[in-house]
């Protein structure tokens, strides 16, 4: 509550503080389908932006190269695997969500003797687990790949992402004969056991290196109403059900609203600029070779 208060304090000193008060512009945002684009809805509902909504990376990573939209939703590894090579346009100016991956099964079921379903083998699924555990995988090539070995009971445990994790649960008691699963493991626990850090980032927030002070202006604010409206969705997760329309469903890539209420907690969405996370960011670069960029924060 202290947090959505100061966030709110933030919002009055930047729209009715100013000497001549902010004007919203239009602004170019890109951004993946999925968790991510949740975190999207206030700019959604204030219909000033031109937003874009995408499926996988390949168009992101274009786009980070390119330089044409003035935000672009991203993951951090992406970005950073970019910018070492000296390709991407864009700074991390603030991170949009961080892990949300868990390894599922029957609720008895003894991890360690188990072969894993798994995604994203060479992303930060993939490298997240292999950091955290020791044991065999299989790689699918997607998380519903996953997903339909565990309904089919080819595999035993799966590793799954929210709200997916929900989705699945909640898909497998509705099969005949029932399947009861539960999420057996929590991985952002493990990392924090291995790291020292509450949680590692998957999604972030890329601007243009080289923004005027108006357009930086601009963003602050958008930045502003995206906590905004994650503090208050924490107080009320139930509001997603009102929030997540018919036509956000299919423009989000998301499930019901229902599920996603559900799984909100573990969803992990925490939208907070670089400045107060870059400790995160730098340990979780670390592990993968692509800590210690130059110009790499929008600080």
């Amino acid at each position: 509550m202290k947090r959505l208060i100061s966030v709110i304090l933030s919002l009055l000193i930047l729209f009715g503080c100013q000497a001549k008060p902010l004007e919203w512009e239009n602004l170019t945002i890109l951004s993946p389908k999925g968790a991510p684009a949740l975190s999207l809805i206030p700019l959604l509902d204030e219909a000033k932006d031109q937003i874009e909504f995408v499926d996988g990376t390949d168009v992101i990573s274009a786009e980070l190269i390119k330089g044409e939209q003035d935000m672009i939703i991203a993951p951090v590894n992406l970005g950073a695997a970019l910018s070492k090579k000296g390709e991407n346009q864009y700074r991390l100016y603030a991170v949009v969500t961080w892990g949300n991956l868990y390894l599922v099964g029957p609720s008895n079921t003894d991890i360690s003797t188990e072969t894993v379903a798994i995604f994203g083998e060479q992303a930060v699924p993939g490298l997240v687990f292999k950091q955290v555990l020791n044991q065999s995988t299989e790689a699918f090539a997607s998380v519903t790949d996953v997903q339909g070995q565990l309904l089919a009971g080819q595999y035993k445990v799966g590793l799954l992402a929210e709200p997916l994790v929900t989705a699945t649960i909640a898909k497998a008691k509705s099969l005949t004969p029932a399947l009861e699963l539960s999420i057996l493991s929590d991985l952002q626990e493990l990392w924090s056991n291995k790291t020292g850090q509450d949680n590692y980032p998957q999604a972030a927030i890329f601007v243009k290196s080289d923004l005027s002070e108006d357009k930086q202006a601009q963003i602050d604010a958008r930045l502003l109403k995206m906590q905004a409206y994650n503090e208050a969705i924490n107080q009320n997760p139930s509001q997603l059900e009102t929030d997540i329309t018919e036509e956000r469903l299919t423009q989000l890539g998301v499930p019901s609203g229902k599920i996603l209420a559900s799984a909100w907690e573990r969803m992990n969405i925490n939208v907070q600029a670089i400045a107060d996370v870059k400790d995160a960011v730098e340990v979780f670069l670390e592990l993968f070779k692509l800590n210690g960029l130059e110009n790499f924060y929008q600080e």
